[in-house]
């Protein structure tokens, strides 16, 4: 087994040698892929026919100089912006007056009456929670949100309610619990 496997490589030696032509006198290849150059008797390869035989000889020298018409430019933008904190107070507490606490007995309904002022140079949203509370125990007897947008330099009258029925004689409370604005 071990002398068939020697026959083998020693074949494929003289295979290779054959196909590259390496064993012949006088042609040894020269880094070009194992093909031998040349042709019958090492006579020189002949012009291709049908190429121009009339080129210029007398090119210009140096690199010719490009310049375009244009000044390409870019500019990204950005895909995020940046927001400014508010020039004004958020809190809205001391832009609104109320009046008339008040328990409504036709309507069952719990009343106060908000007047909101809006002192900014732009349109403002007013954002406010009203809760009415018992004082007996000061416990929630009700409330309600209003969202109001007031022009800038002008006041808006809103009612708050909250419907429900007071069976007894009840002292209570009202008050702005909450108040936002933001710019409109």
């Amino acid at each position: 087994m071990h002398r068939r496997s020697m026959r083998l490589v020693a074949v494929a030696a003289i295979g290779l040698l054959a196909l590259t032509g390496c064993g012949k006198k006088g042609r040894h290849s020269s880094g070009s892929g194992g093909f031998v150059s040349g042709g019958a008797g090492d006579a020189p390869l002949s012009t291709p026919s049908g190429l121009p035989t009339d080129l210029p000889t007398d090119l210009p020298s140096g690199v010719p100089s490009y310049t375009p018409g244009y000044t390409p430019s870019y500019t990204p933008s950005p895909s995020y912006s940046y927001s400014t904190a508010p020039s004004y107070d958020t809190d809205a507490r001391n832009d609104i007056s109320a009046s008339g606490c008040d328990y409504n007995e036709s309507t069952s309904s719990l009343e106060y009456t908000l007047t909101v002022n809006n002192n900014e140079t732009q349109s403002m949203r007013f954002s406010i929670s009203i809760v009415w509370n018992d004082n007996a125990d000061q416990g929630l007897l009700g409330s309600d949100y209003q969202s109001v947008t007031v022009a800038p330099g002008s006041s808006q009258t809103v009612k708050a309610t909250s419907y429900r029925t007071l069976y007894k004689a009840t002292t209570f409370t009202c008050k702005v619990q909450s108040a936002y604005k933001f710019a409109n």
